[in-house]
């Protein structure tokens, strides 16, 4: 037993301390939504949970993004609704960034900002129309929502609103949500949908530095 902890302890000190953190915190993130999992089941409600669900998505911002994503996957079996949504989008967006995070760390991708580095033309033309054509479909989708909402017709679902602001047309969605007046009051889209511009200068800083831009 001795010889096994013995092991166990060199094993741990051969780590770098940055993967014994993100280990660290993807379990505990996954052991925190599994206990909130428990609880909302137990009670029958999903807004009952261990704790404020903005205080738990703060454990992906801070590295946990994986084993929320785990949890979500496990616990809900990959079912999106408006309880679990801003997670969803959560755990995406922060893993995202956090596999960037470790890739740069690891130097598997080396980024070079140099102030007079090139663009690259032909991407760049072909970027700037993408983000141009999603970004009025984006505005488009969220003023036809709140109409319809007014009508109380079919509504689009909140995932497609944050799918298309996530895949580029954040602008677009917060164009549509002053325009339209839609959306404004939920948190996850107020906060989210800046979150996402930040995360796409970030990738495209990122893909310029790597040379791909």
């Amino acid at each position: 037993m001795e010889q096994a902890l013995s092991a166990l302890g060199g094993a741990v000190q051969g780590v770098h301390p940055f993967v014994i953190y993100l280990a660290g915190i993807n379990a505990l993130t996954f052991i925190l939504f599994a206990i909130d999992y428990a609880i909302a089941r137990y009670n029958q409600d999903e807004d009952t949970g261990f704790m404020d669900g903005r205080i738990l998505t703060l454990f992906a911002v801070a590295g946990g993004a994986l084993g929320m994503l785990l949890a979500l996957m496990i616990f809900t079996r990959n079912h999106m609704n408006k309880h679990n949504i801003a997670w969803w989008f959560s755990a995406i967006v922060f893993l995202i960034v956090w596999v960037l995070v470790v890739l740069v760390w690891a130097g598997v991708i080396v980024v070079d900002l140099e102030p007079g580095a090139s663009f690259n033309a032909p991407v760049i033309v072909a970027l700037g129309a993408y983000l141009l054509a999603i970004n009025v479909i984006t505005f488009a989708v969220f003023c036809l929502d709140k109409k319809r909402a007014i009508d109380r017709g079919s509504r689009f679902p909140e995932a497609t609103l944050l799918g298309l602001s996530l895949a580029g047309g954040a602008l677009g969605g917060i164009a549509g949500m002053r325009v339209a007046h839609h959306k404004t009051s939920k948190w996850y889209f107020a906060v989210g949908l800046p979150a996402f511009i930040i995360l796409h200068v970030a990738l495209f800083l990122l893909a310029h530095g790597a040379g791909l831009v």
